[in-house]
């Protein structure tokens, strides 16, 4: 087998020749749309408690580079701003999804951190980097079996799958060759990782893992450039091999290339219109729904949640006692809104979370596996009134889905609100105007000033 028979290859041979003019114009549009909303996310994430302890961390050990952690006066290398930025753009668990999971928050992080450090102020070539990251994001993911398949395994896939993304997106940033394009993806591959184990208790490693991601692609692209060699049968290896370390069930190497260059994985991701993990999305609809006809809430004697065994074990926490673990729970979901009409971030926030109310009222749900829903079918929520009537919804495609986008100008919308977090009104909306026009000159200086 020669390197160009590879997978990595051939991989490299694509990456290296698409260019701007293969781009269709919806392709370029959601592009742009899907940036604006991951600025938006990361920029309310800035002030998390992760955002803070990144940002704590870095100034003392690795401060003093050519690359900015975003709205702090932190600089350091692009491979440390790429892991803070990562982390701070899915802190919120508002970052776009059906990618490799979280495309977002792993390739454009990674991307605007090389762009600064290298000066790259080409928005063609951003474009160019960035859809090739969703691209192959998502493709290795189909290629280990989808997203069920893999993370049953127990593989948090934006950090493994992630890193492929970010590799590609890097490579194609500093405009490596086929060679050094290679070179990074099988570095990517080689270094790739993120488990589930954060769903135990609801530590804050989820986020991390969408950083590790963005910091594995951008160090691989560099060590590529400086003559680093990586495994060229990183995929394919019969021993060592992604395909026969990180999964016991079968793979699908022709994803990687079927429908390639007609076919862009970046219309597959989605945008999320609640701050909680996309399976309780559906059944947060349905919440909002029915509270629209109940009412009020207090004439509510009981809720029971059906929901497929993979949603049980990924939401079913009934308690959380975290963030994040009340943003990876079906019931707070659903009870934030029915008591207070929304999924947002204030929900997931004090006062509201400690709120004795939402507490008292959490106490009414109850979260069951049914057999009859399989895999990623939405959850059905059923409610009981004081009255005894009996009111139930089930909402098959959520707001946000790719096959039910949120409309530009609610894309818009979240974008002001969560960048307001750290931005005036007039920096956010300089901000928007700079992401539309990502493709003319001047455009990335003024993102990367107003990020810094």
């Amino acid at each position: 087998m020669t390197l160009a028979d590879t997978i990595s290859g051939k991989i490299s041979k694509f990456v290296v020749s698409m260019s701007f003019d293969d781009l269709p114009d919806d392709v370029i549009s959601f592009a742009k749309l899907l940036l604006l909303d991951l600025l938006g996310a990361a920029l309310a994430g800035v002030n998390t408690e992760e955002g803070l302890a990144v940002k704590k961390v870095l100034t003392s050990v690795g401060s003093g580079g050519r690359a900015s952690i975003w709205r702090s006066d932190v600089s350091t290398t692009p491979i440390h701003a790429a892991f803070a930025n990562g982390t701070i753009a899915h802190a919120q668990e508002l970052d776009d999804f059906n990618g490799c999971d979280h495309s977002g928050a792993v390739v454009i992080p990674a991307i605007i951190a090389i762009a600064e450090a290298e000066k790259i102020y080409d928005g063609k070539r951003f474009l160019e980097a960035m859809i090739l990251g969703y691209e192959f994001g998502v493709r290795a993911l189909d290629v280990f079996g989808g997203y069920r398949a893999h993370n049953n395994a127990g593989w948090h896939s934006t950090g493994t799958c992630g890193s492929i993304g970010s590799a590609v997106a890097s490579a194609k940033m500093l405009g490596l060759n086929q060679e050094q394009t290679r070179d990074a993806v099988g570095l990517a591959g080689n270094m790739m990782a993120g488990t589930w184990s954060f769903l135990a208790d609801g530590s804050m490693a989820k986020r991390t893992n969408a950083g590790k991601a963005a910091e594995n692609g951008v160090l691989s692209a560099y060590l590529a450039r400086s003559g680093f060699s990586g495994p060229s049968q990183v995929f394919e290896a019969k021993w060592g091999g992604l395909f026969n370390t990180y999964t016991s069930t079968p793979v699908y190497p022709e994803y990687f290339f079927e429908g390639l260059g007609h076919a862009f994985g970046l219309m597959r991701s989605g945008i999320k219109p609640h701050a909680s993990c996309r399976g309780a999305h559906s059944a947060t609809d349905s919440a909002l729904k029915l509270r629209q006809k109940i009412k009020n809430y207090e004439s509510i004697a009981k809720i029971r949640l059906r929901c497929s065994k993979a949603n049980f074990r990924t939401l079913g926490n009934i308690d959380p006692k975290t963030r994040l673990a009340a943003q990876m729970s079906l019931p707070y979901c659903i009870a934030t809104s029915f008591v207070f009409g929304s999924c947002s971030l204030d929900d997931f926030e004090e006062p509201k979370f400690s709120d004795p109310t939402l507490r008292r009222f959490l106490k009414c749900i109850t979260i069951v596996e049914d057999e009859a829903l399989i895999g990623e079918t939405p959850a059905i929520v059923e409610v009981t009134l004081n009255s005894g009537e009996q009111l139930s919804d089930q909402t098959l495609i959520a707001l946000g889905d790719p096959k039910n986008q949120m409309s530009e100008v609610q894309i818009e919308e979240k974008f002001l609100q969560l960048a307001t977090r750290s931005l005036n009104n007039g920096l956010a909306a300089k901000l928007r105007d700079a992401v539309y026009g990502l493709d003319s000159i001047g455009s990335i200086p003024n993102i990367l000033e107003i990020l810094k």
